[in-house]
C-alpha cells in the first residue's frame, strides 16, 4: 500500500518563462507544454511553467510568490522555480539577470536571444547562465527543455546517498564489522529485539563499515564521498567543502589547528562556542579576546562592536586569524561584508595575511535567501566557515560542514589535522545526511527558508497583538540593549531566531518553561532574567506553530494560578554592564597544577579550567584568568536558576595551584 499523502510530496517543478509581450509569453508556454509529457515521464517530476510579461512580473513571483496573470491554474508554490527561461529583449537584462541571481543564487538561467553576442554580455557575477539562440529554440522546444532538465537533474544529484541505498539493498554477506551483522545480533536476541523494532530495519543494514570501499572515504574524500562533498561545494559556493560526522565542535578545532600553529595569535569573540576555546588550548595558541555587552534585562551577551574588531585588528597585525560567530545563540548578526573588507584592507596594508574563520554553526541558511545575504559569511567571502547542518537544517545529528574559500588553504596538512580527530569508523547514515542535506538546499532552500520567515512572522504578529505581558524582543530592543548593534551599521537580526521576553508575567521562567515541556513544547533556551528562545526551522509545522500560540497565551491568560517571581538582583545592576574582560595570563594554565575550590572562595585566584553556562556553552572563565567579584556574583546567579555550568561542579572549580 502507497504512503498516506504521497502524492502530496511528488517533485514539482516550475520554469520561469519571462518575455516582453504576453502574446510572447503564450507561444513560448504553449510549446513547451507541447513537449514535457516525455520529460516527465523519464524523469519522475511534475513539469509546471510560468509565465510572467515582463521582468517585475518575474521577480515579484520568484521572490514573492505574487502569481503574473495569466497563471490562475498554478497548483505549486513560487519557491518551486528551478529555471528561468528569461527573453534579452525585456527591459535592461543585464540588470535582470543580476536581479535573478540575487533573488535566486542557486538555479540556472537560459538566455533567449537573436545575437551572436553571448561573450559581450558576460559578467563575473553572473552564474549559471547559458545563451540560446531564438532560432535554435524555435527549431526544437524538446532539445532545449532536456538542456533544462538536465540542470535540474545534475542539482538534485545525490551521488553517496544513491551509491549507497543500491549497495544497502543489495544485501551482501559481511565478514568484517560492524559486529552486529546488519542488525542480526539485534534481531535474534530477545533482549535486544525491541531495541530491533524500534528503529527499524533500515537503521541496521545501513550501518556499514569503512570495509565497504567502493563508497568512498570520509578521510581522504575519495569515491563517493569525495564527489558529494565537491556537489556540495558548488551548491554553497565555496572552494571545498568537507563532511564532518562527529560535530561543528570538532569542525572548529580541525580548522584552528590546521591554520595555527603553537604559540600563534589569533584574535577571538569572546562569545565564541566553547569548541572554540577548547580548540585554542589544542592548537597552544595565543588569544586576544574581544569583549562584548552583557544585558542584565534579557540575559544575553552582545556581539562585539565593529569598532572593536578594527581597533583590535589594526593593534594586532601579527594575528593569523580573526575568529567570529555569525549568528549568536540569539540571531545577532554581524555585518560581515565590512568585516572581510576590514580584514583584506589591512592585510593590503600590513603585508599580512590574516585569516577570518566564521562560525556559522546557527545559520548554515544564510546564503540561499536573499534576506540574509549580506549577513552570509560565504557570499562576503571568509576564508573558513562552519555550519551545524544537523541544527538548522536537515541532517543528523552530529552533521556538519567545513566550508574553505582560503586562497592558501593547505589541504595535506588539513588532512592530516582532520585525520587527527575523525574516527576510521565514521557513522554512514550521517555522510548520507549530509549530502541529501545539501542537496536540499540547491533544489528548495530558498523555499523552505522563505516558508519558515512567513511563520515565525506571522507568529510574532500574533503574539504582540493579542498578548500583553509577553513581548517579542525585535531587531529595535537589541539596538536599545547595545547601542552599537545598529542595522545602520550592519548588524542585523535573524527573524527565526524568535526570543520572547515574560518578566512581565512574574512567573519563574523554569515554572514558564515546566508548563510548557508538560504540553509537549521543549524549548531551545531560556534565561533566569525572563526571556525564552525558539527556533523557527525549515521543519517547522503550521500546526506547531499554531499550538505554541496557544499555550503561551493560556499561560497568559491563567497567570495568578502560578507562583510569583523572585527577582534576581542583577535586575538592580541597570540594563547592561560589561563582564570582566577575559585578560588570560595563558590558556597553558590548563596544562598546570590545580585544585578545587568553592565559588565564593576564588575571588583574584586564577582560573584552570572553562567555566561555561550552558546553554549556550559560552565561557565565562577561561584557563590563565584572574577571578574577580562579578564572575562570582554572575555564576553564583546562574547556578540559583538552575542552570548547567560546565566546569562548576557542587559550586566547586578548578583554580591554578601555586
Amino acid at each position: 500500500m502507497s504512503p498516506r499523502g504521497l502524492s502530496a510530496i511528488v517533485c514539482r517543478v516550475q520554469i520561469l518563462l519571462i518575455e516582453p509581450t504576453k502574446y510572447a509569453c503564450e507561444r513560448v508556454f504553449d510549446e513547451f507544454n507541447k513537449v514535457k509529457s516525455t520529460l516527465e515521464r523519464n524523469n519522475g517530476f511534475h513539469m509546471e511553467f510560468v509565465k510572467a510579461v515582463g521582468i517585475h512580473a518575474g521577480l515579484d513571483y520568484l521572490q514573492k510568490g505574487k502569481i503574473p496573470n495569466g497563471n490562475k491554474i498554478l497548483k505549486g508554490e513560487y519557491g518551486d522555480v528551478q529555471a528561468v527561461v528569461l527573453n534579452w529583449n525585456v527591459s535592461d537584462a543585464s540588470a535582470s539577470l543580476a536581479e535573478i541571481s540575487r533573488i535566486r543564487s542557486d538555479i540556472h538561467i537560459f538566455v533567449v536571444t537573436t545575437q551572436n553576442d553571448a561573450y559581450d554580455r558576460y559578467s563575473p557575477e553572473f552564474r549559471r547562465i547559458h545563451f540560446i539562440q531564438r532560432s535554435e529554440l524555435e527549431l526544437g522546444y524538446s532539445l532545449v527543455l532536456q538542456r533544462i532538465v538536465n540542470t535540474i537533474n545534475e542539482r538534485r544529484r545525490t551521488p553517496f546517498w544513491t551509491a549507497y541505498k543500491e549497495y544497502v539493498e543489495e544485501a551482501n554477506y559481511t565478514w568484517h564489522t560492524p559486529g552486529h551483522a546488519g542488525g542480526a545480533s539485534f534481531k535474534n536476541s530477545p533482549y535486544l529485539y525491541p531495541f530491533y523494532e524500534f528503529f527499524g530495519e533500515h537503521v541496521f543494514t545501513g550501518d556499514l563499515s569503512v570495509s565497504v570501499e567502493e563508497l568512498g572515504s570520509l578521510l581522504d574524500s575519495t569515491g563517493y564521498v569525495g564527489m558529494t562533498e565537491a556537489k556540495a561545494a558548488r551548491t554553497f559556493n565555496v572552494r571545498k567543502t568537507f563532511f564532518v560526522t562527529n560535530g561543528s565542535s570538532n569542525s572548529n578545532k580541525i580548522i584552528l589547528q590546521t591554520v595555527l600553529r603553537p604559540g600563534d595569535k589569533a584574535i577571538i569573540d569572546r562569545n565564541c562556542h566553547k569548541s572554540i576555546h577548547y580548540g585554542m588550548v589544542q592548537a597552544q595558541a595565543h588569544p586576544v579576546y574581544l569583549n562584548s555587552d552583557y544585558s542584565c534585562k534579557y540575559g544575553i551577551l552582545a556581539p562585539p562592536s565593529l569598532k572593536e574588531i578594527e581597533d583590535t585588528l589594526w593593534a594586532n597585525p601579527d594575528a593569523k586569524m580573526l575568529i567570529l560567530t555569525g549568528c549568536t545563540y540569539d540571531g545577532l548578526l554581524l555585518p560581515m561584508k565590512k568585516i572581510v573588507d576590514l580584514v583584506k584592507r589591512i592585510n593590503r596594508e600590513k603585508g599580512t595575511k590574516i585569516k577570518l574563520f566564521i562560525d556559522e554553526a546557527w545559520f548554515g541558511y544564510g546564503s540561499f535567501h536573499p534576506d540574509f545575504k549580506e549577513y552570509s559569511a560565504i557570499i562576503a567571502g571568509a576564508d573558513y566557515i562552519t555550519h551545524s547542518a544537523h541544527k538548522v537544517l536537515s541532517a543528523f545529528s552530529q552533521s556538519s560542514f567545513i566550508h574553505v574559500n582560503d586562497p592558501d588553504f593547505d589541504e595535506d596538512y588539513f588532512r592530516e589535522i582532520f585525520h587527527l580527530y575523525t574516527s576510521t569508523s565514521p557513522q554512514y547514515q550521517i555522510i548520507a545526511s549530509l549530502g541529501v542535506c545539501s542537496m536540499q538546499m540547491e533544489m528548495e532552500g530558498f523555499k523552505l527558508v522563505s516558508k519558515a520567515l512567513e511563520q515565525a512572522n506571522r507568529f510574532k504578529e500574533a503574539v504582540k497583538k493579542h498578548l500583553k505581558d509577553i513581548r517579542v524582543v525585535e531587531m529595535k530592543e537589541f539596538g536599545k540593549e547595545f547601542k552599537y548593534v545598529k542595522q545602520s551599521v550592519g548588524y542585523g537580526h535573524d527573524p527565526l531566531k524568535v526570543l520572547l521576553d515574560v518578566s512581565a508575567l512574574d512567573i519563574e521562567v523554569s515554572t514558564i518553561q515546566n508548563f510548557l515541556r508538560d504540553k509537549g513544547f521543549e524549548v531551545e533556551k531560556s534565561t533566569q532574567e525572563g526571556t525564552i528562545l525558539f527556533l523557527f526551522t525549515i521543519g517547522t509545522s503550521a500546526s506547531k506553530e499554531g499550538e505554541l500560540f496557544f499555550a503561551l497565551s493560556e499561560i497568559e491568560a491563567d497567570s495568578m494560578r502560578f507562583d510569583r517571581k523572585i527577582r534576581p538582583s542583577s535586575k538592580d545592576s541597570g540594563p547592561t554592564m560589561k563582564l570582566p574582560p577575559i585578560e588570560t595570563k595563558g590558556l597553558s594554565y590548563f596544562y598546570k597544577p590545580r585544585e578545587a575550590v568553592r565559588l565564593e572562595h576564588c575571588e583574584g585566584r586564577i582560573s584552570a579550567f572553562f567555566v561555561t553556562p550552558y546553554p549556550p556553552g559560552i565561557p565565562v572563565l577561561v584557563p590563565g584568568q584572574t577571578i574577580r567579584t562579578e564572575h562570582i556574583v554572575y555564576l553564583e546567579t546562574q547556578m540559583k536558576a538552575g542552570r548547567t555550568i560546565h566546569g562548576c561542579d557542587q559550586g566547586l572549580i578548578f583554580v591554578h595551584k601555586a
